[in-house]
């Protein structure tokens, strides 16, 4: 199969394999499938995705599940589903949310914290595999840059809200 390469245009409508957006899902993409992996390797019992929620749960607190969706970036019925096989395990808890009790408030169990260690190693191997080769300055640079960008991001996606609300 011939490989493909680039053509070099000043064309500013030309697409760069390379761009920052087509990186960022590469690296999204394939991050995710090492991940999935490790998750392999370690044994678990929750899928990958499962995994995500849990370490997606741990990293911001007790939230409702439309606002665990959207901060995953998945469809409300997929993140469903997994909190229904996660709940069932014992390593979430759902309640009606005090504010407004048509909506659930999702929090993690304690049986969930043992099991988010496992997960962790899976994590640590993936990001081994992503930053091999790279010194730890390049990593850190790395990191600070991506902070950067989502923060960028961040901030234009609450701009775009405020403005959709007025």
């Amino acid at each position: 199969m011939p490989v493909l390469t680039p053509q070099h245009t000043t064309d500013a409508k030309a697409v760069d394999p390379d761009s920052l957006g087509f990186l960022i899902v590469d690296m999204s993409r394939l991050m995710r499938g090492t991940f999935e992996r490790e998750i392999e390797k370690v044994r678990v019992p929750v899928t990958a995705s499962e995994a995500r929620v849990l370490v997606h749960m741990a990293r911001c607190g007790a939230t409702r599940q439309n606002v665990l969706a959207e901060n995953l970036g998945l469809a409300p019925m997929s993140v469903t589903g997994y909190l229904d096989n996660l709940e069932r395990a014992g390593f979430v808890e759902r309640a009606a949310d005090p504010i407004d009790r048509r909506a659930k408030i999702v929090t993690l169990t304690d049986a969930a914290q043992e099991l988010l260690k496992r997960i962790a190693v899976a994590g640590q191997q993936a990001r081994a595999q992503a930053t091999a080769g790279l010194t730890d300055e390049q990593v850190a640079t790395f990191k600070s840059v991506a902070i950067a960008i989502r923060k960028n991001l961040e901030t234009e996606r609450a701009a775009a809200r405020t403005e959709s609300a007025s």
